[in-house]
């Protein structure tokens, strides 16, 4: 789910000590997984693009997080050159949150990528047809990786960043982290190729000769090689984000941003003996793989941006999810909300999320409009033992869109059944 309104925009490559890691979580069982979030601490319910002028109001009732995001576009417009006027007031805004009893998330807005970063060496995508994204890429590019190093430097000195929560990471061009859509594989500029402009934690295309859609092939062993490969870019981006703001002493919670079903184990199988055909894989949404291969600590968080997106019929967790092996067939029909916890508990990771935004996309609005998505979403919230939601987007509470009574008294329902242990 992104946060712009209305619209939104291999694991062996990566570190090979993961690659045992992700063939392990598709082929057995969770004899080791955990329940998420077992009762303790309140949960944390929040809004997404937090209103600074509701802030005490929301605080009052019971909505702790605040989620605030920025633009590197409008933090710097020329390259060096930052709007020092707009992160000073982006900093006072934290202060303001933290002053009313939220907990701000911070969004770094890289989505939001300045003009003058497109003139980088390496910074568009290329698919297997030779055309060039839209979107920036920090996979891939070197460049661009330096340049939004620089810009997050920069953030990390106008914001204190131990008021701040948690960070939400993205793929950077994307607002989750994910490739370009389209149904193409972006795998195919000149660094992705084995340029001198790649990152030094990546390597290049292991079959740089393969194009989807032409008569070269790749044997099932080949294209399970490749598809970890490229889904290992993904996971590199991740973790350079996380080594920059470890390097910049940010010590709270890192939430990976996942929307949807994905590519189930039993779809991957598929692709893999089609010849990677053009189709969903092509966005690197395989999260079996992506959170095999990221860095599993106390302060990572799966983060699913579509809870009640009506995928499964919205159906909600069960008790014995995590005996559940990944690869089983019963798997295929869940929600995404479902299949992400279960993907997390493979991992031992936290689970939190959001719903998706109104109008995105619009076959939800009417759910979005009558309540059902809001309830549905706490349904799955408290079956799933999520860490807690927020809103999209913080808006739609207060313009008739979304009912904020209704939100409100569904957190209160929600903690309550959370600290007494009740899933049901």
């Amino acid at each position: 789910m992104s946060t712009q309104q209305p619209a939104r925009a291999g694991l062996h490559a990566v570190v090979r000590r993961f690659a045992p890691v992700a063939v392990l979580a598709m082929l057995v069982g969770c004899t080791s997984a955990e329940e998420p979030n077992p009762p303790g601490e309140p949960l944390v319910f929040g809004t997404l693009l937090s209103m600074p002028e509701r802030f005490s109001e929301e605080a009052r009732a019971g909505i702790r997080g605040a989620m605030l995001e920025l633009s590197w576009r409008e933090a710097e417009p020329a390259d060096g050159e930052y709007d020092e006027q707009y992160l000073d007031d982006f900093a006072q805004t934290v202060v303001d949150a933290r002053a009313a009893g939220r907990t701000v998330t911070l969004g770094l807005g890289l989505h939001y990528t300045p003009d003058w970063v497109g003139d980088l060496q390496g910074a568009r995508f290329v698919n297997a047809a030779g055309e060039r994204s839209e979107g920036t890429n920090f996979v891939f590019s070197a460049a661009v990786r330096q340049a939004a190093e620089g810009y997050v430097r920069r953030v990390a000195s106008a914001v204190e960043l131990s008021s701040i929560a948690a960070v939400r990471l993205t793929s950077g061009g994307e607002p989750e982290v994910l490739y370009p859509g389209g149904g193409s594989y972006w795998a195919f500029d000149g660094n992705a190729l084995g340029g001198s402009g790649l990152p030094e934690s990546l390597r290049p295309n292991p079959f740089p000769w393969w194009r989807p859609g032409t008569g070269s092939r790749l044997t099932s062993e080949q294209a399970r090689t490749w598809v970890d490969w490229y889904v290992g870019g993904l996971v590199d981006v991740v973790r350079w984000q996380r080594r920059l703001l470890t390097e910049l002493r940010f010590t709270g919670d890192v939430q990976i941003l996942t929307p949807g079903s994905g590519v189930r184990p039993s779809r991957l199988e598929e692709a893999f003996r089609s010849n990677l055909a053009d189709d969903l894989l092509g966005t690197g949404a395989v999260w079996q793989l992506l959170y095999a291969g990221v860095l599993a600590d106390e302060h990572t968080v799966a983060f699913i941006t579509s809870v009640a997106d009506s995928s499964g019929r919205n159906d909600e967790c069960a008790p014995g999810d995590v005996a559940v092996p990944l690869t089983d067939a019963r798997t295929d029909g869940w929600s995404s909300t479902r299949w992400i916890t279960r993907v997390a508990a493979e991992h031992h990771l936290r689970v939190s999320g959001e719903n998706p935004g109104y109008g995105l996309p619009r076959r939800l609005e009417r759910s979005y409009r009558d309540g059902e998505m809001m309830s549905a979403a706490f349904r799955q919230v408290t079956s799933c033992g999520l860490e807690g939601l927020h809103w999209a987007h913080d808006a739609q509470l207060w313009n008739g869109t979304a009912d904020w009574e209704q939100y409100v008294a569904l957190v209160r329902e929600a903690q309550r059944k959370h600290l007494s242990g009740d899933r049901g």
